[in-house]
């Protein structure tokens, strides 16, 4: 969304719609480890993505391979 790849109502719908089935999991039953584990998941998953996004290396310079200094 950041660099225009995707629009941020795609962003936006992703999110509402992550939020709205843990709480609907959360309500239909009692929160138990398996429910805690998957969620923190999510968490460390999304916390990578982030990572990854956040930290892209700029693209590299090919101009001086592509075209040598010719004298």
């Amino acid at each position: 969304m950041r660099k225009g790849w995707q629009k941020p109502s795609r962003l936006y719908g992703w999110a509402i719609r992550t939020v709205v089935c843990v709480v609907a999991v959360a309500f239909r039953n009692p929160v138990d480890t398996v429910d805690l584990i998957v969620w923190g998941m999510a968490a460390v998953a999304f916390a990578g993505g982030m990572r990854s996004v956040l930290r892209q290396k700029p693209p590299e310079d090919l101009t001086r391979r592509i075209f040598p200094d010719e004298p």
